[in-house]
């Protein structure tokens, strides 16, 4: 017959850990959303449409997401860590298609342009995932 290890705990011991676990718990959950509400909303948006890129599942209605031109340079940066140049863009733009694409004025920046998720996405593979 196989020995088996058993832990015995009193109410007491057990609600003091379980609240314990709770608290840690709720600490990572705070920090987590503290360091979101810390970030940019720029950099939220970059982040998510990296995901998105990487993952299209990530991303239920990606019509419904937004990204404009400056963000669409950062998504993969020189190797100097710099976003890609304005030229690039350009290019970009032209040999993808994606200047034919519906836009939306940008509610934060006025003037500035910008592209659904999912253009991006199309344009993104068909420059990047080229034959």
């Amino acid at each position: 017959m196989e020995v088996m290890q058993a832990l015995v705990l009193t109410s007491t011991q057990l609600r003091d850990m379980l609240t314990e676990a709770a608290r840690e718990g709720a600490s990572l959950a705070v920090a987590s959303l503290r360091a979101e509400l810390h970030q940019a909303p720029d950099d939220a948006t970059l982040k998510k449409l990296r995901a998105y890129l990487a993952d299209p599942a990530s991303l239920a209605n990606p019509q419904d997401h937004w990204a404009h031109s400056e963000l669409i340079r950062r998504i993969q940066p020189t190797a100097r860590g710099k976003p890609k140049s304005t030229a690039w863009f350009m290019r970009f733009q032209r040999e993808t298609g994606l200047n034919e694409c519906f836009t939306r004025p940008s509610p934060a920046y006025g003037r500035r342009r910008e592209w659904s998720f999912a253009d991006i996405r199309l344009a993104w593979d068909a420059y990047y995932r080229k034959g």
